[in-house]
Parts: structure tokens; sequence; C-alpha cells
């Protein structure tokens, strides 16, 4: 018996499953990773595993073994991300390109993906496809990320298809994979696929919306729009008063008047407003895709899980 099954809460399994992934790292690239892993995030992707195999029969090491490759592929295209958005902190700490360097930070990201494969093929075929498909996908939002900067005309089709690459794919991933090792058939499966599609887009825009909230979004003020990537509550806002606002986003320099006065605009615009409801427009997509599952113990959970990190009332 490993580590990782001697214990017995689920998260805690999944952290120590990661630390004994990245055991395999080479030395030199362990210290950009590792941090991260003993500060964890909120670990929805591993929720989500376990979530679409409640019910079931399915093996709890195997569903740890799951919940960890997801998370650490997620991990992953966090290093890779804010070396390409510069930025300084993650999960309270400095990020791993500000501790190690950015060639350490992407070399290091580079060889989680690796170590992601080498699990994922060990787990069997279909974890296997079903991963590169998936780090395939993130690879392409993340390129689609970094082409929309500075597009103040990105209509709204645009940044959904951008952030379900970006986004959702990893949480179908995580569903796909819970439901595969409770052996689900494929009804449930296409179910949890579409839920976590949109899940994915709620969360985004969520996220999207944390900069133009009061308190403490997790990152210094303004830092998307600085590298010209623009969430919904602005893309909504340069639909109303671009005229302004515009101007303020394509400048040279953003000081922290100009930050509080795009904050303002996409404030006054109704630009928060609607991004909200269009959050809760997708989660509501994401609840009835699981309909038919619904009184379900996975469709249950499931549910569960996503109210836990639902911002809004």
């Amino acid at each position: 018996m490993t580590n990782f099954e001697r214990v017995t809460d689920f998260p805690a399994s999944v952290r120590l499953r990661l630390l004994e992934l990245t055991e395999d790292l080479p030395r030199v690239l362990r210290p950009a990773v590792v941090p991260l892993v003993q500060r964890p995030g909120k670990g929805i992707r591993a929720a989500l595993v376990a979530a679409a195999a409640e019910g079931s029969s399915a093996r709890r090491s195997e569903l740890v073994r799951l919940g960890a490759l997801v998370e650490l592929l997620h991990l992953a295209s966090l290093v890779h991300d804010d070396v390409v958005d510069r930025a300084a902190t993650r999960r309270g700490l400095p990020s791993a390109h500000e501790r190690e360097g950015a060639d350490v930070a992407l070399l290091a990201g580079t060889a989680c993906v690796a170590l992601v494969g080498q699990e994922a093929a060990d787990l069997g075929p279909r974890t296997a496809t079903a991963v590169s498909r998936c780090t395939a996908n993130l690879a392409l939002g993340q390129m689609m990320d970094v082409e929309r900067a500075y597009d103040t005309e990105l209509d709204v089709e645009d940044y959904v298809a951008m952030v379900v690459k970006k986004t959702s794919e990893l949480f179908v991933l995580s569903c796909v994979l819970g439901a595969g090792s409770a052996g689900r058939d494929s009804s449930f499966v296409t179910a949890v696929a579409a839920f976590a599609t949109e899940i994915g887009v709620c969360f985004q825009i969520q996220d999207d919306c944390k900069d133009f909230l009061p308190g403490d979004s997790g990152k210094p003020a303004g830092t998307d729009h600085k590298l010209g990537l623009y969430g919904l509550p602005t893309l909504h806002a340069l639909r109303v008063c671009s005229a302004e606002l515009e101007p303020l986003l394509l400048a040279p320099e953003m000081d922290a008047t100009a930050v509080r006065r795009i904050r303002e605009l996409v404030v006054a615009s109704g630009g928060l407003d609607h991004a909200i409801g269009e959050a809760r427009r997708h989660r509501e997509l994401a609840f009835e895709a699981l309909r038919p599952f619904e009184r379900e113990a996975a469709g249950k959970r499931l549910r569960e899980v996503t109210e836990a990190v639902w911002m809004f009332s």
C-alpha cells in the first residue's frame, strides 16, 4: 500500500499523490513546483473526478490518482500562464518564474505535463487518450488567449470559444475521467461533459469579475488590463462606453489612477452586472445538462461541488 492510500481524507490523499509525482521531477525543477503543491488551491478538479464517480464501485486509489493527475495538469498550466502573464504571485507566494526564473519555470511546467502523460499511460489507454486531447486543447486555449491581447473588438462568441479551450477542457477531463472510472454509460458521460463545459465558462466569468468586486482578488489590481486581457465585464463595457474606455485600455502606460477609472467605467456601464448574469446563466445551463441524473448520487454531488465555489447570491 502506498502512502496516499493510507490517508482517508480524499483531498489530502490527492495532495500526497501530487507530492509523490513531483518526486520524479529533476531536482533542479522541484522548487518551481513543490511550493504550489504544498499550498494547494481549491482542488475543484479533483473534487469533480470524485463527484462524477459518486455512488459507484470505482476504486478509491484510482480516483485519487486521477484527481492528482488533473490537479498536476492544472498546476502546469498555471506555471506556464504566470510566465506568459508575468504574474508576480500565485497562491500567496512569489510565482515560480519570480522565484526560479522564467526558463526553469517553463521547463518545470513542461516536465509536469510529461509526468501527467506518464501517469495517464499507466492508468490505461482511455485515460491516456482523454489526457492527450485535453492537453492539446489547453495549449490551443492559451495561444488563443495570447492572440486576443489588446483586442478591444473581441466579440463574446470568440471569448467563449477561448474559455472553453483554456478553462472548460480541464473541467470536462475531470468529469469524464471520474465517470469512466465509475463505468458509467455514454449518456452520463455526455451529460457530465456538457455540464463541465458550461461550469468552466461560468467559473472563468466569475474569475473575470473579481477585479471589480470589493476586497482582495488575490492579484494586483489591473493586472489583466495591463496585459491587454479583457474579461467579460470589460468586453461588455466596451460596447457601452468605448469612447472613454478604449483609450485608457490601449494607453502605453497604465497607472493606478487609470486602473481605478477603468474599474469605475466597467461597473457604471453595467459590465459587472452583465457578467454576473452571464455566469449565472451558464451555471443554470450546466445544471440543466445534469437534469436526467439530478436525483442520482453523482448528479447531486457534482452540483454540491460547484455550488461550494459559487461567489454570488
